[in-house]
């Protein structure tokens, strides 16, 4: 699903057709009696609302160092400014995080909420692991978050859990080797023949070449695409083709990046200078050295289609465990860490591109934050369908054959399609 909101189309797109009929569902779902279903109205324990003391509200996360800092700081401020509710946290090595939720829930042994990137949604709403907020949410409040990152939340019609922050890669670029960032993809490649000298293993643009996450804003800005949000698979197209052909030329025509790349390469030739352009997320902020000039730029247009490159739009949200013995209380606490003074303290504090669209107006943040916030304008949320884990490794396969083996991409990306397909049979 491409998000565009710099240009309003004639007629409405899929994404705004989605975002109404969901307001539409949640405008009827908000009549339904929330106390009927879940127990209680929020802050009350008893099924005829009589205090009986704080009600314990567990949260899972896998945070650290800065963006750990400030959900602490939050927590502290709510357990505060709450008497009927206690939150606790548990923080969960971010390995073993995804397959922990995945077993506790299910036995009663997991978080009453817990904080997620959102593709896993459908799998987990499917597994009964998570609780559809619809009945909860209004218009308004939905409103008050990036429309993207409500979206991405969204699977079969309903709503699975608040958005807290976005992400997506952007073009990070030296500024003592690029004075001003390129606009088209013909400026990207003429900055990168300028600053590449593969004898002395300098590189005008490095990235993951490989991989499907990397190389999808490729496919999206040449039309092509991998997976709709209803799960239909569409690698197979002429535009995808083209996209995986500009990949491969860059690496053998135009010769601007290294033909093997890793994560640690990446990283390694930005912070010594050999690498004038990066293709990354906004964790590769603190991975880069004191003494690099840098800035970031929203990635280019591809100037013969017209349409930028867009990466996918991952959206981290704080989801509801279906087995939550406390729903209400468990959701006036999402809606806190969701809300204005989270947002606030975990984007000054933790670095985080927030999803509340209040807090970018009343916080000062450095303008690399900004930029991440004006990608928004060119994104393709990540399908959050349970059919999305079988398309990564035939994908990245499909770069492979292309980018590295020079094999023709439009028999690739057949091949690839029909691939994943008998796998979701």
């Amino acid at each position: 699903m491409r998000t565009n909101l710099a240009s309003a189309p004639s007629s409405p797109s899929p994404s705004r057709l989605l975002w109404a009929t969901l307001l539409c569902a949640l405008w009827v779902l908000a009549s339904c009696t929330v106390g009927e279903k879940n127990g209680g109205e929020p802050g009350k324990d008893g099924l005829d609302g009589t205090p009986t003391g704080p009600v314990t509200v567990v949260l899972w996360h896998s945070y650290r160092e800065a963006e750990q800092v400030a959900l602490n700081q939050v927590v502290d401020q709510f357990n505060a400014t709450h008497a009927d509710i206690k939150l606790e946290t548990l923080q969960i090595p971010h390995e073993a995080y995804a397959d922990k939720i995945t077993t506790a829930i299910p036995h009663d042994n997991g978080p009453d909420i817990f904080i997620f990137a959102h593709d896993r949604i459908g799998a987990w709403a499917e597994a009964d692991i998570i609780e559809s907020v619809s009945s909860w949410a209004t218009t308004e409040h939905l409103r008050s978050y990036e429309r993207s990152t409500v979206l991405a939340l969204v699977y079969k019609k309903a709503l699975y859990g608040l958005p807290l922050a976005f992400k997506s890669v952007v073009l990070f670029y030296n500024k003592d080797l690029v004075p001003t960032p390129p606009e088209t993809d013909e400026d990207m490649i003429a900055i990168a023949k300028a600053n590449t000298d593969i004898a002395d293993r300098r590189y005008g643009l490095v990235y993951e070449n490989t991989q499907l996450y990397f190389t999808a804003p490729f496919l999206h800005g040449f039309g092509g695409a991998v997976m709709n949000m209803d799960g239909d698979v569409q690698l197979d197209s002429p535009e995808s083709a083209a996209g995986l052909q500009f990949c491969r030329d860059l690496l053998t025509k135009h010769q601007v990046v290294p033909a093997d790349v890793n994560s640690n390469l990446v990283t390694t030739l930005f912070n010594s200078g050999k690498a004038a352009m990066v293709i990354n997320g906004p964790w590769f902020r603190g991975e880069i050295s004191d003494g690099v000039r840098w800035g970031v730029a929203p990635l280019p247009v591809v100037k013969s289609t017209g349409m930028a490159l867009a990466p996918y739009l991952g959206s981290e949200a704080v989801l509801l465990s279906k087995r939550s013995p406390h729903k209400a209380q468990a959701y006036e606490v999402m809606q806190y860490l969701a809300g204005d003074e989270s947002a606030k303290i975990r984007m000054t504090v933790g670095g985080q591109s927030v999803a509340y669209k209040a807090a970018w107006e009343e916080v000062e943040v450095a303008e690399d934050m900004r930029v991440f916030r004006k990608q928004l304008d060119h994104v393709v949320v990540m399908p959050n369908s349970a059919r999305m884990n079988a398309v990564w490794g035939p994908t990245n396969q499909a770069i492979h054959k292309v980018v590295k083996d020079g094999e023709a991409p439009r028999k690739v990306v057949a091949e690839a399609n029909a691939r994943i397909e008998a796998s979701l049979e």
